[in-house]
């Protein structure tokens, strides 16, 4: 059992818009690969490949954000610098299915997608949709489809499951997966950087700002009663310090 990291690329935008701070921040978009007993899973896709070369497919958000991805940082890239043929993913697990987090799932052509019901009903809402808030076209694109409600196992042994964390979107969702170093959460957005859990602040926007807060608290409990470490959504700080691997 390992999560190796893969960053793809950066967002660069206001710091307001996003954690109720001033100034600019830059944010790493992450994707994590775990392997176990010779499955394959993500943890979100990252990045749409054409953010490398415009930002014109984010629409209405093109306005508020800044893409920085390299060629060598795309999903592909990643993939297979770390030795794995995005053809041969089992599993796309989703936290949700904002662009920052669904865009690469068109290199990954042959995995069934994990996704709670409720995001995946809010993924296809018209006013959303309009407002640039989710883009179908980069997600719904005819994989194996698996919509759950409420906790899951992934792979069938409880090494992996999904943890329902609602309110940055409606159907938000994190990962816990029980490394043999011990057992870490993969928060997504319900918590972008670990100063907001020290806080309790939430970003300017949720979907159910009181959910958040609830999801945030659970993932509090996760870490300070059953010793789980927090991997944030978007920390730089502590996805630059993150080794190769994690196992």
């Amino acid at each position: 059992m390992r999560i190796v990291p893969l960053e793809i690329g950066r967002l660069e935008s206001s710091a307001r818009t996003l954690t109720q701070r001033e100034g600019r921040i830059t944010l790493p978009i992450p994707s994590w690969l775990i392997e176990h007993n010779g499955q394959t899973a993500l943890f979100d896709t990252g990045q749409h490949a054409e953010l490398q070369h415009s930002k014109d497919r984010l629409g209405p958000l093109a306005p508020h954000f800044n893409p920085d991805l390299p060629a060598d940082e795309t999903l592909t890239a990643r993939l297979e610098a770390a030795q794995i043929d995005p053809a041969s993913i089992d599993v796309i697990v989703f936290s949700h299915l904002h662009f920052d987090h669904s865009g690469g799932t068109a290199e990954i052509p042959n995995a069934r997608i994990v996704v709670q019901r409720d995001e995946w009903d809010v993924g296809h809402r018209d006013d959303l949709v309009e407002r640039g808030e989710y883009f179908p076209h980069e997600f719904d694109l005819g994989h194996d489809l698996e919509l759950i409600d409420g906790e899951h196992d992934v792979f069938g042994d409880g090494r992996v499951r999904c943890l329902p964390t609602p309110g940055h979107t409606a159907g938000h969702q994190s990962l816990r997966v029980e490394l043999d170093s011990g057992p870490v959460v993969l928060t997504g957005d319900c918590i972008y950087l670990e100063w907001m859990l020290e806080q309790m602040a939430l970003p300017r926007f949720s979907y159910d700002a009181e959910q958040q807060l609830a999801s945030m608290r659970l993932l509090q409990e996760h870490r300070d009663t059953h010793g789980c470490q927090l991997l944030f959504g978007h920390d730089a700080a502590q996805f630059g310090a993150l080794p190769a691997e994690l196992s």
